[in-house]
């Protein structure tokens, strides 16, 4: 295990366990095999839950659980605002909230006024620390420096009531198109304007910058981020993976050649490289579609449209997240809707999973079975995590067994844990619903991904992620909350040596 000075933090989006040993067993991905080899791995860490990118993201760079960060997904029921917030499911989604509100959703309030004051991203943490830290086209980019944007004639006309003059972020901070860290790395390629530029949201970039930022003494913490797996494998399906991971690891090479060799690099560079979700087949089937709205037909729904989207005297406003959406209730009619609404969504033939609170109990339903539970100081059962919980009902629900007072739910990994925190935070909604594997709900404009991939759900297949850190004394069972403390304790260690 390396005590290097510096860290490059990986993120493959959307890289299953599965596709990730099946690329490196193939020879496809020498970088990937280079780094596992040489570190630590972990096959089966947790992502957490919901596992939507925004939320994922989030747990990413804070190392907190949704109820602390307060990001619930991508799209999501603001009942302070009265309207959806949209972080860009779709083009589609842009047009019925306007694109100008999902911009600034994106770039200003996801950061800046969603994500919650009280806890630190990793970039705040370290920067406190006196580090220069970096982020390359990462959603969540929050830290304690501002840059400003550098939009072009077009974006200033489209959005100029929404384009904010500066971002907040680290003081090397890359974000597609539109802001450049102080070092202005690979700077070069972007000689012109227009479509040409584009070529700053694409993976390739992002590992130009991130050598440039090395190579320049830059920045002691970069998080690299490789987006393009997770688009790749929502159009044709995760099953494909193999292809956009070795792309993917293409990319990576470049990043370890930087000193000469890959072994210099890894000499002189830690690497912590992860996932914030898997993804699970979604079925060609348009049956296997599913509109949440449809299946509350029964009920009156908040309609998504631009501005103001009022409850009035609407039951209920839905949001799909893939293959989890969220459930929000008219408050002056909470008592009267609760159990019916839980009802019809029980009923529905692709829903896996429903899941509410009620007072201090968590519920988790399906079809047959349901389980009740709550969080125990001392004596219930025991979890992989050594959390503790008093539980009444059918584990059935959650695919869960109890032996020798521990508690094993491999098909929906950490159940419990997972499920309280995203219970605890109120905007996931007064009731959250999964879906079964091969099914998704749409999204707020009706798109889905019959055919390729998505994420969402608290099943395995949408939360198993791998996990390798050359740097010492790597979490032993971690979960992807573990990724961001564990490299701001590696520089603590540095800095006491």
């Amino acid at each position: 295990m390396t005590q290097a000075q510096k860290v490059v933090y990986v993120i493959v989006d959307g890289m299953s366990t599965e596709a990730f040993e099946r690329v490196v067993g193939s020879g496809a991905a020498p970088g990937l095999a280079f780094l596992k080899e040489r570190g630590s791995y972990v096959r089966d860490a947790v992502a957490i839950f919901p596992t939507i990118t925004p939320c994922a993201s989030a747990s990413l760079v804070t190392g907190e659980r949704p109820h602390r960060h307060r990001i619930p997904g991508m799209c999501w029921y603001d009942r302070d605002a009265e309207r959806f917030v949209n972080y860009g499911q779709s083009p589609r989604a842009a047009v019925i909230e306007g694109v100008g509100q999902i911009v600034e959703d994106v770039l200003v309030n996801l950061n800046e006024r969603h994500l919650s004051a009280e806890v630190s991203t990793i970039h705040e943490d370290l920067d406190r620390r006196g580090l220069r830290t970096a982020s390359i086209n990462f959603m969540v980019f929050r830290g304690p420096h501002r840059l400003e944007l550098r939009p072009n004639l077009l974006e200033r006309l489209l959005f100029r009531k929404r384009l904010p003059k500066t971002l907040v972020g680290p003081v090397e901070h890359y974000f597609a198109d539109i802001v450049n860290g102080e070092a202005g790395a690979c700077s070069k390629l972007i000689s012109t304007r227009g479509l040409e530029k584009r070529i700053k949201a694409t993976d390739a970039w992002a590992s130009c910058v991130t050598r440039e930022l090395l190579e320049r003494d830059a920045a002691d913490m970069i998080l690299f981020y490789l987006h393009e797996n997770d688009h790749h494998s929502h159009r044709v399906g995760p099953d494909d993976q193999v292809e956009s991971l070795a792309e993917a690891d293409r990319h990576l090479r470049h990043v370890l050649e930087t000193f000469g060799s890959w072994e210099e690099t890894a000499d002189r560079v830690g690497f912590v490289v992860t996932s914030d979700h898997s993804q699970s087949p979604v079925s060609d089937d348009s049956g296997h579609i599913m509109r949440l709205d449809e299946i509350l037909d029964d009920f009156s729904n908040v309609k998504p449209n631009r501005g103001k989207e009022p409850f009035g005297d609407k039951d209920v406003a839905v949001a799909g997240n893939g293959r989890v959406g969220f459930v929000y209730l008219n408050e002056a009619k909470h008592e009267a809707l609760s159990s019916p609404v839980i009802e019809a969504l029980r009923a529905h033939q692709g829903v896996d999973q429903v899941i509410w609170r009620a007072g201090a109990d968590f519920f988790v339903a399906n079809g047959r079975s349901e389980v009740c539970f709550q969080p125990s100081r001392d004596g219930g059962v025991e979890d992989e995590r050594g959390g503790r919980w008093n539980i009444r009902g059918d584990l059935g629900a959650v695919s869960g067994v109890v032996e020798d007072g521990k508690l094993r739910t491999p098909e929906y990994p950490l159940a419990f844990w997972r499920v309280a925190s995203a219970l605890r935070l109120d905007r996931c909604g007064d009731a959250i619903v999964t879906a079964k594997l091969g099914w998704e709900f749409t999204d707020l404009a009706g798109g889905d991904h019959r055919g390729g991939g998505d994420h969402g759900s608290l099943h395995v297949q949408d939360s198993t992620v791998p996990f390798i850190s050359t740097l010492a004394e790597p979490p032993l069972r971690p979960s992807t909350i573990d990724a961001a403390p564990h490299i701001v304790g590696h520089f603590d260690r540095v800095r006491s040596a």
